[in-house]
Formats: structure tokens, C-alpha cells, sequence
């Protein structure tokens, strides 16, 4: 998960425990003082004035909606079966109701008692006190016993409603409160996020230029100290670096020295042999031991060369020149036809007449064809035949250099081994397992790789092996 992701989760984590917390203690808060305030003015309706007010009035005592009640008190008829007016019910913000002890109202107003009151205050609870759900929230209602025996006012329920658009604030309040503390949290994590993101800009602005020193931000803590870590690894980084291309210069040297010491004149021993070879039938089985030894050692330097311009850093053992591949594939097939005739295998080679040109190093990719050709020849059987072709492709300018025997072929097993996708390390000439790519077929992979080609490994219906290498190409008539 990236870093703003991580600090968006987190900042919304912290936002709505945060904004559900101060809406709780804000509900809370308004809650206690609303029944703290209900407690006073009930509790001071308890008293001798009220107690009068109440007997000598109880249609029309405090029930809240005092609307329509007629000035001067109760209207006395002179028909006893006339009844008083009905006050209008109108709820009020605080409201004052009147029991017996029967719990039966003294107005047609009067609302029921809650039944959770009625046996509290029968079993001697003085005093209750809990929440008033209205339609517009949540007031307070609390039920006193007077201490008035034989009263109709023996008990008074008292009920304040909740402060207006109570819902709309405890909403406003938790949307507040959420998008300060997610502003908070984004800004907090937001300027890690940038610090983090333009100490990588650094880092990778540091990575092309050759790894200097980046400078440090204003702030003192861990990112800071990161940044000073990184400066402290970049300079043992860049001594160590000057040591690794020293080596690889010294090592390149040696191998230099080697191939034209050695490699040279191999390559013209076997030059000669295979001449020689090819002059004097009679004398080939006696040449052909020697000519291979000679030449496996010639592959063995050349590969080596190969190598070390792989494995060196940063890409400089690899020089990009313009290549012809058809005078390339004549030159391979050339130094390798007396190694086949000397062995009993027969050669051919396929060369378009249109000259086909890539950019690429051509020494590497030399050494890569060559290795192809070597293994064909080598795993062949006497009387084989190894086919060298190069050829074109107008419709999508892709070239096609494919090395194709009929020996003795590959097992499923042999053939998933030679195919395992995996870099050159250099050591594969010391593997000896059936089946595994050696050094000459993981350098020709590595070559094609670092040149923008493609190697292919293919089973033929009709037996042996065939490796391909193609890629993009230019086309002209070949003079």
C-alpha cells in the first residue's frame, strides 16, 4: 500500500472515532445539563403555593398548554353536568403534570405515567429521573413524590423537551469535528508524504548523477537522519564503486592481453588445421583431435572475453556499432566449416541477397552466433547436417538468424532446463548437469538480451535443436 494511501486510511481511523466521541460527550453534556436543570425547577414546584394552586385548580394546572383558559380561573356552570374546556394541547418547552395516588392525571392533558415510574415510586423512589423521546430528539422527564397524602397531587412528572433542531446540531457537530480532525491527520501525514516524496526525488536525482551527496531538510528527526544515512552509504558506495571498476578495468586488461596472447594465435592454429584438414583427406581423422582441442580451447578464451565485457558495470563492455549480419553469418560459417567436415558434419549456410544491418556490438554478437553454431556441431552425430540461415521479413523489417542441426535432439526435461528463463552469472561452464545451459548458450541468451533481441529454442517434429535470434533490421541491396 503506497504512503498517501496509508495516510488517508489512517487520518479517516482517526477522524470518525473522533468526530463519534465529541458528538457523544457534546449529547452527553447537553443531556446532564438539561435533566440538572429539570431537577432544580421541578424540585421547586414542591412547595405550599403550588400545592394550593394545584388542589384548587387541577383542570387547569401546570399541564404546559395553557391556551384557552379562561381568565379568572375556572369557569363554574350552572349546569352541574356542564364540563370545564378542555385545554388546547400545545406542548410547551417545559411542561408540569399532577397525579393522585392512583397515578390518574388531574387534566384531560395529563399523560399517562410511564409504567417503570409508577412501581419505582410506589416502592418509595423519591425521586426519577431518565430521558423524554419526542419526533424532533431526546429532553428529559422526571416523576417526584410531593409528600402530600390524600392529594390529587400526590405525585408531579415533569418533562422539558430538547433544545430546538437537536438532531440537525448533533449532526453539524459530528461533521465538524470530523473534517478538523481529518484535516489535521491529512495535513500531518501530507507533509510526510511530500518530505518523503522529494527525499526519493533526490535519491533517484543522486542515482543518475552519479550518487552525490543530497542535502538535508530543516527538520531534525528519523527522515533527517535518513538523509544522512543515505549520504554516509553513498560515499562508501562510491569508494567501493571506484574499486569495482578498477577491477574490472584490471580484469578487462588481463583478458585483452590473454585473448590477442593466446586467443590470436589458437585462432590461427586452428585456421591452419582446418586447412589442413580440408587439403589432405587422409590425414583428417589424426587432425580432427587436435583440431578440436584447439579449437575448444580458442571458444574457451573467446568465451571468457565474452564475459568479462558482461559482467562489467554499467553497461562498458558493450560498444554499439553498425552490424552486418550477412557478412557476420559468412564469417561464422566460414571459421567453423573445417571443426564440421572434421568431424563428419555437414555445414550449410543461408545468406539473403538483400544485406540486412542491425545496431548492436558486433564481437558479442559474433561470439553469441558462434556458440550457437559450436553447440550444433558438437551434439551432432557423424553424417549430420547443421543448417546456418539468415533471412528477412519485408512486412515488419524483422530479421530471422536461425541455427537448426538433426542430431540426436533434446528430452522434454533437457529442453525445459535449456529454456529456464534466467541472467548469465558466469559460472555455467562448471555445470555439468544433463540438461542445463552451459556457458556458450548463457552467453549467446545474455548478448541477445542486452542488445534488444530475442532468443528462441525450438523442437523440430523432425528431430535436433534449433535456436533463433531476431529483431528489428534495416534492408538494403546487398552490392
Amino acid at each position: 500500500m503506497m504512503l498517501r494511501t496509508r495516510v488517508l486510511a489512517t487520518s479517516l481511523a482517526m477522524a470518525l472515532p473522533a468526530a463519534g466521541l465529541a458528538t457523544l460527550v457534546v449529547d452527553r453534556v447537553r443531556d446532564r445539563d438539561l435533566r440538572a436543570a429539570l431537577d432544580r425547577v421541578v424540585r421547586s414546584q414542591v412547595n405550599d403555593q403550588t400545592r394550593e394552586r394545584c388542589e384548587s385548580d387541577p383542570t387547569w394546572f401546570l399541564t404546559g398548554p395553557l391556551e384557552g383558559r379562561p381568565e379568572g380561573g375556572a369557569v363554574v356552570s350552572e349546569d352541574p353536568d356542564a364540563i370545564p374546556p378542555r385545554p388546547k394541547v400545545v406542548a410547551q418547552p417545559y411542561e408540569l403534570f399532577a397525579y393522585d395516588v392512583q397515578f390518574v392525571g388531574s387534566s384531560s392533558a395529563t399523560p399517562r405515567m410511564p409504567s417503570e415510574y409508577r412501581t419505582a415510586l410506589r416502592q418509595g423512589q423519591g425521586v426519577l429521573l431518565g430521558p423524554f423521546e419526542t419526533p424532533e430528539g431526546t429532553g428529559a422527564q422526571m416523576a417526584i413524590a410531593t409528600g402530600w397524602p390524600r392529594s390529587i397531587c400526590t405525585y408531579l412528572l415533569g418533562r422539558m423537551a430538547p433544545p430546538p433542531h437537536q438532531r440537525a446540531t448533533l449532526v453539524a457537530t459530528f461533521a465538524i469535528t470530523f473534517l478538523a480532525a481529518f484535516g489535521l491527520a491529512m495535513g500531518g501525514g501530507g507533509g510526510i508524504v511530500r518530505r518523503v516524496r522529494r527525499l526519493a526525488k533526490s535519491v533517484r536525482a543522486s542515482a543518475t548523477n552519479g550518487y552525490p551527496a543530497i542535502a538535508p531538510d530543516r527538520n531534525t528527526d528519523e527522515l533527517s537522519a535518513f538523509t544522512f544515512a543515505y549520504n554516509d552509504a553513498v560515499n562508501e558506495l562510491r569508494v567501493r564503486k571506484a574499486r569495482i571498476d578498477d577491477q574490472d578495468a584490471g580484469l578487462f586488461r588481463l583478458v585483452q592481453t590473454t585473448e590477442e596472447e593466446v586467443g590470436v594465435p589458437m585462432r590461427r592454429l586452428t585456421d591452419t588445421l582446418g586447412a589442413l584438414a580440408l587439403s589432405d583427406p587422409q590425414k583428417r581423422a589424426v587432425i580432427a583431435g587436435v583440431l578440436g582441442d584447439a579449437h575448444a580451447l580458442t571458444s574457451r578464451v573467446e568465451n571468457l572475453a565474452a564475459a568479462t565485457r558482461l559482467r562489467m558495470s554499467g553497461g562498458a563492455g558493450i560498444v554499439p556499432t553498425r552490424v552486418n549480419l550477412n557478412a557476420l553469418t559468412r564469417r561464422v560459417a566460414a571459421s567453423y566449416l573445417p571443426i564440421a567436415h572434421a568431424v563428419g558434419v555437414t555445414l550449410q549456410v543461408s545468406v539473403p541477397d538483400v544485406e540486412i544491418t542491425i545496431t548492436g556490438d558486433e564481437t558479442l554478437l559474433e561470439r553469441a552466433l558462434a556458440n550457437l553454431v559450436d553447440n550444433a556441431i558438437r551434439y551432432n552425430r557423424p553424417g549430420g547436417e547443421v543448417m546456418l540461415t539468415l533471412a528477412s521479413s519485408a512486412t515488419d523489417s524483422r530479421f530471422r538468424l536461425w541455427v537448426s542441426d538433426n542430431g540426436r535432439g533434446v528430452t522434454e526435461e533437457e529442453f525445459r532446463g535449456l529454456t529456464a528463463v534466467r541472467r548469465f552469472r558466469g559460472d555455467e561452464g562448471r555445470n555439468r548437469r544433463p540438461g542445463a545451459p552451459g556457458l556458450g548458450l548463457a552467453i549467446a541468451r545474455e548478448v541477445t538480451d542486452r542488445l534488444g533481441l530475442q532468443l528462441d529454442l525450438k523442437r523440430p517434429g523432425t528431430g535436433g535443436l534449433e535456436v533463433e535470434i531476431s529483431g528489428p533490421a534495416r534492408q538494403t541491396p546487398d552490392a
